[in-house]
C-alpha cells in the first residue's frame, strides 16, 4: 500500500471519482425529466375554435320566375344579388350577338370614364398615399388572380376595374399624370362609335321588388317557402329527387323576401347541436369564399334517435350567394373562448378535497378528475381542467369555471408553464 504507484492509481481514482459525483450534480441541477410548453389564450375568431358539423345544404328562396318570350339576346343590366323595384329594368334585349357585346362594352367604358373622372376632380386622392395604395394594389392583384385560379369569370370584370383604379390613381398621387382627360376623351369617342346606331329592342322588367337572380334551375317552385320551417327529412329528399327543368322562356327570377333559407340533414348526434335561435357561421367551400350567418330556425326529427332536417335562416345575400341551390356546406355551430392546452398534457387523477356544507358540517370528498400538470418552482402541481372543446390535438378550457366543479384550489390559468411530457407523473413531485 505504500508503494509510489498504488498511491498514484488510488489519487486517480479519487480523482475521477470526485469528477463523476460533482458532474451529476451539475446534471441534476440542470436537466429538467419533464417537457413542457406555455398555456395560451384562444378567442372565438381563432382558427381551430369552432365545432362544425358537415352536411349538403339546400338554398330555398321566395323565388317567381320572370317569363318571357324574347326574339333577340339579352343582356343583364343587374347583376346577380342586385336589389330591383318593381317595374325596374333587369334586361335589355338586343338584334344580334354583336350588339349584345357592343352594349356590354360601352357600360364597361361609361365605368371607367366615371373612375377617371372622380380620380381627376380636385381633392379626390387627397388622402390617398403610396404607402397605402401599394398595398392596395397588392391586395386587389391577389383577389384578380384567386379569381380567375377558381374560375370566377363573370366576377373578373369586376376585379380587374378595382384593380385599375388603384393604379389609376397611383398615378395621380406619384404626379405621373396631371388628369386624364386626354383618357377620358379616347374613351368617350369609343363609346359613342358603339352607341352609334345601336339601340335595345326591348327591354325586361322586374314584376315585382326583391333581389334579381339570372339564373333558373326549375326547383323555384319544388320547396314551399312559406311552410319551410315544418320540412321533415323525407320531404327534403324527396324534393331533391324531383325531377325538374326550366321554362322555355325563362328569363330570371325575382326573390321576393330578403330573407332565405338553407336546409340540410343531418344525424342523430349532431341536431343535438342545433339549438333553435341560437346563430351559426355558414360556409360553402366549393362555390363562394364568403362566410354567412345564420340563425336556426328548426331542428325536426321524428324522435331524438334519428335524423333531422336542420333549417337555418338567412339574410345576407349577393352575387354568389345567389347562385347556390344543393352545395356542401361547413356549419360552425359553437364558438369556444378559453385556455389551449395540448391533449398530450391531459391526464386524469383522484383528488381529495375538504368543503364546508351551509350547515357547518365538514364533508371530505374524492373523485378521479380531468386535468395537467403544472410547474410550480421545481415541482409539478396538479390542476383540474373543466374542458369546453376537444379536438384529437388540443383542449380549449373554461378560464373561470365555478368553484363547485373544481376538486382543486385553482384551474390552469394563461401563460402556466404545462407538463406534456414526462414519467411518473404525481402532485408534488420535484423534476429539477
Amino acid at each position: 500500500m505504500n508503494s509510489p504507484l498504488i498511491r498514484r492509481l488510488a489519487a486517480i481514482c479519487l480523482a475521477f471519482l470526485l469528477l463523476f459525483y460533482i458532474g451529476y450534480q451539475v446534471y441534476n441541477a440542470n436537466y429538467v425529466s419533464v417537457k413542457t410548453e406555455i398555456a395560451t389564450y384562444v378567442s372565438a375568431d381563432d382558427p381551430g375554435t369552432s365545432e362544425v358539423v358537415q352536411a349538403t345544404g339546400t338554398a330555398i328562396r321566395k323565388e317567381s320566375v320572370i317569363q318571357q318570350q324574347t326574339n333577340g339576346v339579352i343582356t343583364y343590366v343587374v347583376n346577380d344579388g342586385g336589389k330591383v323595384s318593381k317595374g325596374g329594368t333587369v334586361a335589355e334585349i338586343y338584334a344580334t350577338e354583336q350588339d349584345a357585346a357592343a352594349q356590354q362594352q360601352i357600360e364597361t367604358l361609361n365605368l371607367q370614364i366615371s373612375q377617371l373622372q372622380k380620380l381627376s376632380s380636385p381633392g379626390s386622392t387627397y388622402a390617398a398615399d403610396q404607402d397605402t395604395l401599394n398595398k392596395q394594389i397588392s391586395q386587389k392583384l391577389v383577389a384578380l388572380l384567386q379569381k380567375s385560379a377558381l374560375g370566377e369569370f363573370d366576377t373578373l370584370e369586376e376585379a380587374r376595374e378595382d384593380l385599375l383604379y388603384v393604379l389609376n390613381e397611383r398615378q395621380i398621387v406619384t404626379n405621373k399624370v396631371e388628369n386624364f382627360d386626354d383618357r377620358i376623351a379616347s374613351l368617350t369617342q369609343q363609346r359613342d362609335s358603339l352607341s352609334a346606331g345601336r339601340q335595345a329592342l326591348g327591354t325586361i322588367t322586374a314584376p315585382s321588388a326583391g333581389i334579381f337572380i339570372s339564373e333558373v334551375d326549375g326547383y323555384e317552385s319544388v320547396f314551399d317557402y312559406d311552410n319551410i320551417l315544418s320540412i321533415t327529412p323525407a320531404q327534403y329528399r324527396e324534393g331533391l329527387q324531383t325531377t325538374v327543368s326550366p321554362a322555355a322562356d325563362a328569363v330570371g327570377k325575382i326573390c321576393g323576401e330578403f330573407k332565405w333559407y338553407v336546409v340540410c340533414v343531418v344525424s342523430a348526434e349532431d341536431a343535438l347541436k342545433f339549438l333553435e335561435g341560437n346563430a351559426v357561421t355558414l360556409s360553402f367551400p366549393f362555390a363562394t369564399s364568403d362566410s354567412v350567418t345564420a340563425v336556426v330556425r328548426a331542428v325536426n326529427q321524428e324522435s331524438i334517435d334519428s335524423e333531422a332536417a336542420v333549417v337555418l335562416e338567412c339574410s345576407t345575400m349577393n352575387e354568389e350567394l345567389a347562385r347556390l341551390r344543393t352545395e356542401t356546406c361547413s356549419i360552425a355551430v359553437t364558438q369556444y373562448s378559453g385556455i389551449r392546452v395540448s391533449q398530450k398534457a391531459v391526464h386524469f387523477a383522484e383528488v381529495t378535497r375538504t368543503y364546508e356544507k351551509e350547515d357547518g358540517e365538514e364533508v371530505t370528498e374524492t373523485k378521479e378528475v380531468k386535468g395537467v400538470y403544472v410547474m410550480h418552482g421545481s415541482e409539478i402541481v396538479f390542476r383540474q381542467i373543466i374542458p369546453l372543446y376537444s379536438t384529437s390535438t388540443y383542449v380549449i378550457c373554461d378560464p373561470n369555471p365555478d368553484e363547485d366543479e373544481l376538486m382543486t384550489s385553482e384551474t390552469v390559468q394563461l401563460y402556466d408553464e404545462i407538463v406534456v411530457e414526462g414519467t411518473d407523473l404525481y402532485d408534488g413531485k420535484v423534476v429539477k
